[in-house]
């Protein structure tokens, strides 16, 4: 058992994501005295206001590693910039202990963030690029290709983000929790679809009375995208699909507008033309894998047939971009599979795809069961690579990107794009770079207020009865989030 000493409990939660790096574990606990196997962390002051931290790893009660990180950085007497230093420091020095006694460094470093753009975004608008660059390389001791994948994509981004203004724009979200089956791998909350449909129908009604009430709200804004998702919003059936499309199309005006299909198996001609006519830009048909032999064992009723039949559907309505998505790690896949997924869809010319890796639950059914056939961090790496070169050749470039906990490798999701079709929310929303109001139950909305580089966030129920009993007070809690104007 792993265990942690430290005086800097108030980190501890960041301190556990860098040992899990390196350890197989999901609960560490905090010791008083030193353990025979654990970790002790401590932080002190200098006289010359900056703050060091040491990092030692014990086993069989003896030290087997240890590093001393100096920031070299004088403190700002700025509470919150101070303590996010302070808390890098802690992981770096807890990074440096295990990689150095492992002798195995991580492609992000001692990065284990969401947003590891945004991170360089930020340091460049404050040390210049060539500064930010160093800082990563040096100090969190990101690779030099994932630098490289950052960088291209924040060069990519940054058109998009010129447009904003944040005292104007908002980006609006409606959550569909519902999906046709559950995928095996899947953390999300989402409901199966029922056969008489009326949960859905309850769902959609209490979702509808939310949009109502925010009304007010979403007028004082420019709406610069409309994003509906899920679960699996084409596993409505087209009725209560064509109530959702009608209730938001009004805000759409000169507003991105998508949804999620999704599942290969909720899309037909007739929901098509109904998204279609409701003005909607983009669509999602994500087949995960063509790999026929994945799909029941990642939990997908879909045939690898049915995916292309439904892409090639899609195509008929002339979307302005269709989006696919895939996963590198599935259970029994390697590189080899992970190309012929890639090829299958560039073949299909879609304009975005997106490369997840696949992110698991320490000790989920679906993770146990398949321990033995999940690909090495070094064998994810390798695919993604080749993905990555894959796509590069056939005019796609990385656009936007985002990590999870439980990672395979401790990667990062890609999404791809073809010249002029990257989705303008997936920006927004990876790089909380505009206000986001978001619908339904366990949607996460986030007012971003200009000039004081802070979010203010509200979660809603997850719930779905609990959601459509006490959506009036979601309502409220949102109007109160977004102030009076």
């Amino acid at each position: 058992m792993v265990s942690l000493l430290t005086n800097t409990q108030q980190y501890y939660a960041d301190i556990c994501d860098e040992i899990r790096l390196f350890f197989t574990v999901r609960k560490i606990p905090v010791v008083q005295e030193i353990s025979r196997q654990g970790f002790c962390v401590t932080h002190y002051f200098t006289k010359q206001y900056t703050y060091c931290h040491t990092a030692a790893l014990y086993y069989n009660g003896e030290k087997q590693q240890e590093i001393c990180y100096d920031s070299g950085e004088v403190l700002q007497n700025n509470l919150l910039a101070d303590k996010r230093a302070i808390k890098h420091g802690a992981k770096i020095a807890v990074y440096r202990c295990l990689a150095n006694y492992f002798l195995q460094h991580k492609p992000w470093g001692s990065l284990t963030g969401v947003r590891p753009t945004k991170m360089l975004r930020d340091l460049s608008e404050v040390y210049g690029k060539k500064e930010a660059l160093r800082r990563m390389r040096e100090e969190y001791d990101v690779s030099e290709k994932k630098l490289q994948l950052a960088q291209r994509i924040c060069d990519t981004q940054s058109e998009i983000l010129k447009t904003i203004c944040l005292e104007k724009d908002i980006d609006l979200y409606m959550g569909i929790p519902f999906c046709t089956s559950r995928c095996a791998y899947c953390s999300f909350y989402a409901a199966t679809t029922t056969k008489d449909g009326q949960k859905e129908k309850h769902y959609v009604d209490a979702l509808l009375k939310e949009l109502e009430m925010l009304a007010p709200v979403i007028s004082r804004y420019h709406v610069r995208s409309i994003y509906i998702g899920g679960g699996t919003p084409s596993a409505l059936s087209e009725e209560e699909l064509q109530r959702v499309l009608q209730a938001v199309t009004p805000y759409a005006k000169d507003a991105e507008f998508t949804v999620e299909a999704g599942r290969p198996d909720t899309i037909t001609r007739q929901k098509l033309s109904i998204i279609k006519q409701a003005g909607v830009e983009r669509i999602s048909i994500n087949p995960q894998t063509t790999c026929p032999q994945t799909l029941p064992i990642i939990g997908r009723k879909h045939s690898v047939e049915a995916f292309f039949e439904a892409a090639r559907l899609a195509k008929e309505f002339n979307f302005k971009a269709i989006n696919m998505d895939l996963i590198a790690g599935l259970p029994g896949e390697g590189t080899k599979q992970l190309v012929q997924s890639v090829m299958d869809c560039i073949l299909l010319e879609p304009q975005n795809i997106t490369v997840h890796s696949l992110a698991i639950k320490k000790g989920s059914k679906f993770g146990m069961e398949n321990r033995q056939q999940f690909a090495s961090p070094k064998e994810t790496e390798e695919m993604l690579d080749r993905a990555r070169e894959l796509l590069e050749q056939y005019g796609y470039q990385p656009y936007y990107m985002y990590r999870q906990k439980y990672m395979a490798g401790n990667m990062e999701n890609t999404g791809y794009t073809k010249e002029g079709s990257a989705c303008i929310y997936n920006v927004d929303i990876m790089e909380e770079a505009v206000s986001i109001l978001a619908l339904g139950s366990g949607a996460a909305c986030k007012r971003v207020l200009p000039g004081e580089k802070k979010i203010e966030r509200f979660i809603g129920l997850k719930d779905i009865p609990s959601y459509i009993e006490r959506v009036q007070e979601m309502a409220e809690k949102k109007i109160a989030l977004f102030g009076e104007g």
